[in-house]
């Protein structure tokens, strides 16, 4: 089962929903392209609602990693919401959750995405 990718863009903050799987070069890239499609909005708030992520591998954990200083330097604040809890320990176990906002599912109250 690969990454389904629901997203919703408005003028400060995009919204991106991830369903599935988020593994290997192919999960990294989706991250990747995601990333930097929230910095190219110049949006100020990215959230990322994992309600539905079943997985998030060691690859996918170093794109986010690797792109939280870009994502700092252009004032976008990155928040993971929902985190299912053996994914939440994952991000615990490995320092992440230190380094990125880490929120339960109703902390996003705003419209929710669709797929595109």
């Amino acid at each position: 089962m690969g990454l389904d990718i629901f997203k919703l863009s408005q003028p400060t903050v995009f919204v991106v929903s991830l369903r599935g799987n988020c593994e290997g070069e192919q999960g990294a890239q989706q991250l990747i392209n995601l990333l930097r499609e929230a910095l190219q909005k110049r949006v100020t708030q990215l959230w990322i609602l994992c309600q539905e992520l079943t997985q998030l591998d060691f690859r996918a954990q170093q794109t986010l990693l690797r792109y939280l200083p870009f994502l700092q330097q252009a004032g976008v604040k990155l928040t993971l919401c929902g985190l299912q809890p053996q994914l939440r320990q994952q991000l615990e176990s490995t320092g992440l959750a230190t380094l990125i906002s880490l929120q339960p599912a109703e902390a996003y109250n705003g419209p929710q995405p669709i797929l595109r």
